[in-house]
Order: structure tokens, then C-alpha cells, then sequence
């Protein structure tokens, strides 16, 4: 059966006991990427007094961390999914700089007009069906720094993949499919200059140990050696050539 659902970027109620499980392990055992945010971040907000928006921001795993590197500056975690804010705001309680707010970040542009001094958007644009409105929104909504990762292509192709995972009983059950998009870094470099930016800075994520293949008709994050050391990340038939990059504005 083909799924013509598309996945527009919330989990169904029948999704949370999975997506909750999974994301709650960020809490306790920071990811290699988490900790390279970490590390490009620090230099901005440690020891300062900082508006930062944490945008899909899930159950909020992003800005417990951050605001445990800066308690001086504000956290915004923003989601459309109202069980994992839910789960969030249990979560970060104890953490008074955090706010966490059920939402579509594309309807907040008016309300938070240029109101942070940094925004996340944390491997989030890949799974959506394109990134234009997403950065705009975000972008207007910023004044200093946009910190975002996601697979991206070196040439001026985009990749835009859907993604039917027919073993995936809760796809299954709601007819639908999930985007894996990688995403030309030319083209983006473009797109976001010509909103204003006034530079970016691109850095490589090289994974530095082995994940195992997942069964071969699950999507799933698992590495290839190469020759020279590096390891490649695939999920799928998908190469998931992550980067991150800092947007100044």
C-alpha cells in the first residue's frame, strides 16, 4: 500500500511513547553533534545575557543544555507537537530560563520581530518538504546568529526524498511518508544572502565512532569506513552529508 500522507513536521498521539523515548536519551547522554553545537555556541553566550529561540525544538533537549553553559539568557523552545512540549515542560521544570510554547514558528514572526539574539533550528529543515518559509520566518525573527545543521550537497542540485518506510507500523497506520531531504549548500548560501545575511559559516560533521546498520528495511543512521579513516553516515539509500552552519546577520 502506498502512503500519500505527508509527514508535516508533528508526530501523531500514537508516536509518543517512541518519539518521547527516543529524544529523552539526548537529556542524559549529549549527542557527538549536540556537543559540536556546544562548542560553536559557547563563545556567544557564555557569561552573557541572551534571547535565544530553540525553533522545533522537540522536548526541549537543545536549550536544557544551552541553558546550563549560559543561566544568564532566556530560552524559547517552540514546537508543533503538543505532547513533546508537554513532555518538555516536565522535563526542564527546574530550569526557570526555559519556556516552552506549543506553536508553528511561521505564525510567531510577527510577535517575535527580530527579538532573539540567537536561533536554533536543530536537524530540523531536512524533514520538511522545503526550508524557504521556515527561514524566513526564522530570519526575521533574528538579530544575531541562526545556528541550523542538515545533510547538504556541494553542488546546485536539491534533493528532495520521500521516504516510505512500509515496516514502520505507525507510518503504516496513518498513510504516511517522512522527507529526507539533502539540500544544495550553493543554492542555500544564496538564498539566505539574499534575505539579508550578512555572512555563513560552514562546518563539516565527521562522526568519530561506528553506528551498526539497522535492519535493511528500516531507515536508521549507520557509518561506512572509508579509506581514509573518515566514516560515512547513511540512513537508507540516503548519504546524510551533515554540516552546520552559522548564519550572521
Amino acid at each position: 500500500m502506498k502512503m500519500e500522507k505527508d509527514f508535516p513536521g508533528f508526530y501523531e498521539e500514537y508516536d509518543k511513547d517512541f518519539v518521547i523515548k527516543s529524544m529523552k536519551k539526548y537529556i542524559y547522554e549529549k549527542q557527538e553533534m549536540d556537543k559540536q553545537l556546544e562548542n560553536l555556541i559557547r563563545p556567544i553566550i557564555k557569561d552573557k545575557k541572551c534571547d535565544v529561540l530553540d525553533a522545533c525544538c522537540g522536548i526541549g533537549h537543545i536549550s536544557y543544555h544551552l541553558s546550563e553553559l549560559s543561566p544568564n539568557s532566556s530560552f524559547l523552545g517552540v514546537d508543533l507537537t503538543p505532547f513533546l512540549i508537554e513532555e518538555g515542560k516536565k522535563i526542564c521544570q527546574d530550569k526557570k530560563n526555559i519556556t516552552l510554547e506549543n506553536a508553528d514558528i511561521n505564525q510567531l514572526k510577527n510577535k517575535y520581530s527580530k527579538k532573539f539574539d540567537i536561533s536554533i533550528a536543530w536537524k530540523a529543515i531536512s524533514w520538511m518538504p522545503n526550508y524557504d518559509e521556515f527561514l524566513k520566518s526564522l530570519m526575521s525573527m533574528t538579530k544575531g546568529h541562526i545556528f541550523l545543521n542538515s545533510p547538504f550537497y556541494d553542488g546546485d542540485i536539491d534533493f528532495i526524498n520521500k521516504v516510505y518506510e512500509y515496516k514502520n507500523e505507525n507510518l503504516k497506520k496513518s498513510n504516511r511518508f517522512l522527507y529526507y531531504n539533502v539540500y544544495s549548500l550553493p543554492r542555500f548560501e544564496r538564498f539566505v544572502k539574499e534575505l539579508g545575511a550578512k555572512n555563513l559559516e560552514i562546518y563539516d560533521f565527521d562522526i568519530p565512532f561506528d553506528l551498526p546498520r539497522p535492519p535493511v528495511d528500516r531507515m536508521g543512521t549507520y557509518t561506512e569506513k572509508l579509506s581514509d579513516g573518515r566514516r560515512l553516515q547513511r540512513s537508507g539509500a540516503i548519504i546524510m552529508s551533515w554540516k552546520t552552519i552559522r548564519i550572521d546577520l
